[in-house]
């Protein structure tokens, strides 16, 4: 988001310190993207219930060009275009719009829908559930119109002190995207608290963009005298900029545009810190530089915690001309096809707690251990693989019978990879996954909690390997019908799996530096498990055996890539990014292929790795700084590149369906280069 001002910047007077990031998010652009290709493809006027985004320069700007703006659908004349906001709306706006013969368009930010979907999935589940957020907000009002029966709002923490349910409720929550981090973070903690047993999302439902604006604006506060935060006063996320800058220590004001800038805000002030939420657009801030300019504050900084690339596609049918139709195509078939494997195993879960909490309620608790690990969200690498590689194989999205297969065996991966998931979490002594407690840990505070007799910990990890087990078999249940070779290459996968997770806790035992072997066994643990077997068992339901020498090549070229990603976040990533502790893999002396290439390399990380092993063991702190003054990272992210590349080569002359050379180059990019 640089701008000709952060291109040149200026000296000599007093200062500006720019946030970055800063101003429009993903969802922001898509929408208004959206509204702006709506009135070129259907023409004016189009007709949006609410403000598409909260700014009124946003809003007058696409009122120019036709947009006309209501509070209700019930305004919008029969069978005219309606764009519903980038904050959703409930089930009953939808059915309004469709008894008026609206032609809908929706302009929801995928980050809320993602909360609107786990509102229905708890409401399924028949939880109470608990709504963070404030009332009087859009989205909040379009979330609880997914179950309003069931669902209750708490605002604050006061109100989650007092928030009263019946005895044996269960319960859930969820949050708004746009709340302050520090003050979600309190509540639900108090919500935990007083509610034993309340789930909640599998990672925040706090957006990456307000995280990233409010760790921005924390940032600068700590160097400014004052904060402005350039935006609209209806925008929840620019609102809680303000408070966010204020708690740090810092006098903060909210800035709707330069002329609105009081010059006596500025006395006694030598820097400002100056950011904008996320539906303000940089003009605005543009416009706020000039001002500040002209009365002295010449020094203009940026400051940067982040890095933002996320892009969000448009509905389908508003692609400018020239954008890719058949990728469009490749979505909505991998799409379909890995929907319809997550209701599987959901119906197959939701079915055998059923069965098994009609014996005894606590017979189903490991399975709801497996169902709410699934439903916690995960990245669903492994079928997504396997789908992409059955129709990059040219593998028929309308066969039934090729349907079935790789749904079968999508949905068996994830299962797969929820039982991996449950004993590593074991075997490394993980408090946390995807940001909530590891199903031993939990169990262990349940049995501490409430004085059962027996070591809480014993009782807390047995919990977890018979769930983790359970997962197993459920996995191979539903890939028992799978053809011949496809059963080959299942089988396959699952001992390599397990084989590269035990010479991984013969590694931690004795963590002598061998980088061949820690590299085995990240091929085993991530290349071949996670997208060269999937891959190849997608290609083998649909009949192509031929690109089995290909798939292994890319796989393991990616999959490499993708763990030494992971190694790198381990050692130095952000825990509440990741969803996991940071650091762990040190903690618990794993000689990753991070720390083994590190250890043959660098004298200090060599010195450090083996006065542990002499000395029982590492100081995980120095170790760590050892680590990050090598150089190490740099050297990894240069293999990764190359690994990458080398994945990308292994697809050049590859006998793939249209389109999928450059789909799966992209997908061995995003899972090199993600940061979470």
């Amino acid at each position: 988001m640089a701008t000709a001002l952060e291109n040149s910047p200026r000296t000599g007077g007093k200062r500006v310190i720019l946030a970055e990031p800063r101003g429009f998010c993903a969802g922001v652009d898509r929408a208004i993207e959206i509204v702006e290709r709506a009135l070129e493809i259907h023409g004016a006027p189009v007709y949006v219930r609410k403000q598409i985004v909260h700014n009124e320069h946003v809003v007058r700007e696409l009122e120019a060009l036709g947009a006309r703006f209501v509070d209700s659908e019930t305004e919008v004349p029969d069978g005219a275009v309606c764009i519903f906001s980038a904050h959703g709306v409930s089930p009953r706006v939808r059915d309004n719009a469709a008894r008026r013969h609206l032609t809908v368009i929706d302009a929801t930010c995928p980050l809320v829908a993602k909360v609107h979907q786990e509102a229905r999935r708890f409401a399924r589940d028949e939880r109470t559930l608990i709504l963070v957020g404030h009332a009087d907000h859009e989205e909040i009002e379009g979330t609880f119109g997914e179950a309003p029966d069931r669902t209750v709002i708490v605002q604050d923490a006061d109100e989650a002190r007092r928030l009263e349910l019946p005895p044996g409720t269960s319960a859930a929550f969820l949050t708004q995207t746009t709340l302050s981090v520090d003050d979600t973070s309190e509540i639900v903690s108090i919500l935990r608290e007083r509610f034993p047993g309340l789930v909640g999302p599998g990672s925040e439902d706090i957006c990456y963009a307000s995280q990233n604006r409010q760790n921005a604006v924390k940032a600068i506060a700590k160097r400014s005298d004052l904060v402005l935060v350039v935006g609209s006063a209806n925008s929840s996320n620019t609102i809680r900029m303000v408070e966010v800058a204020r708690a740090a220590g810092t006098r903060a004001r909210l800035l709707p545009d330069a002329d609105r800038l009081d010059p006596a805000w500025l006395a006694e002030v030598e820097t400002v810190g100056l950011s904008a939420g996320a539906s303000a657009p940089e003009v605005l801030v543009e416009q706020v530089i000039e001002r500040l300019d002209a009365l002295g504050y010449t020094e203009i900084e940026t400051e940067t915690t982040a890095s933002e690339t996320v892009v969000f596609k448009l509905p389908s049918g508003l692609q400018r001309p020239g954008q890719d139709d058949a990728a469009d195509a490749e979505d909505a078939a991998c799409a379909a096809l890995l929907a319809r494997a997550t209701a599987r195993i959901e119906e197959l879960l939701s079915a055998e707690c059923s069965r098994w909490g009609a014996v005894d309620a606590r017979a189903a608790l490991p399975v709801e251990a497996v169902a709410e690990l699934v439903a916690a969200g995960g990245k669903r690498l492994r079928p997504t693989f396997c789908i992409s590689g059955y129709l990059a194989a040219g593998g028929d999205p309308d066969d039934p019978a090729g349907q079935d297969a790789v749904v079968a065996a999508a949905a068996g991966l994830e299962l797969l990879h929820a039982f991996a998931l449950i004993h590593d979490d074991v075997l490394d002594n993980s408090p946390t996954r995807r940001g909530v407690p590891t199903v031993h840990v939990k169990h262990t505070a349940i049995h501490a909690e409430r004085g059962w007799v027996g070591e809480a910990r014993r009782y807390g990890e047995g919990m977890a390997i018979l769930a983790g087990d359970l997962a197993f078999g459920y996995a191979n249940r539903l890939t028992a019908g799978l053809p011949g070779p496809a059963m080959e290459i299942w089988t396959d996968l699952t001992t390599e799996m397990i084989i590269g997770q035990q010479l991984d806790v013969a590694l931690a035992a004795e963590p002598a530096p061998d980088p061949d072997l820690a590299r085995w066994i990240a091929v085993c643990k991530s290349g071949r498990y996670t997208i060269h077997r999937p891959l190849a068992l997608g290609a083998s339901i649909a009949g192509r055996s031929d690109l089995q020498e290909t798939f292994e090549a890319y796989g393991v070229a990616a999959g490499e890539a993708f763990q030494l990603r992971d190694d790198l976040l381990d050692a130095f990533g952000d825990s509440a990014t990741t969803g996991k502790p940071a650091g762990l893999d040190v903690n618990e002396h794993r000689m990753n292929l991070l720390l083994a290439l590190a250890a043959t390399r660098d004298a200090q990380v060599g010195r450090l790795v083996a006065d542990g092993l002499e000395g029982g063991g590492w100081d995980p702190t120095r170790l760590r700084a050892a680590l990050l003054a090598s150089g190490a990272d740099q050297e990894i992210e240069e293999r990764i590149d190359r690994l990458v590349a080398s994945a990308r080569t292994a697809l050049a002359t590859a006998p793939l369906t249209d389109g999928w050379r450059r789909r799966l180059g992209e997908m061995a990019a995003r899972v090199a280069y993600r940061d979470h």
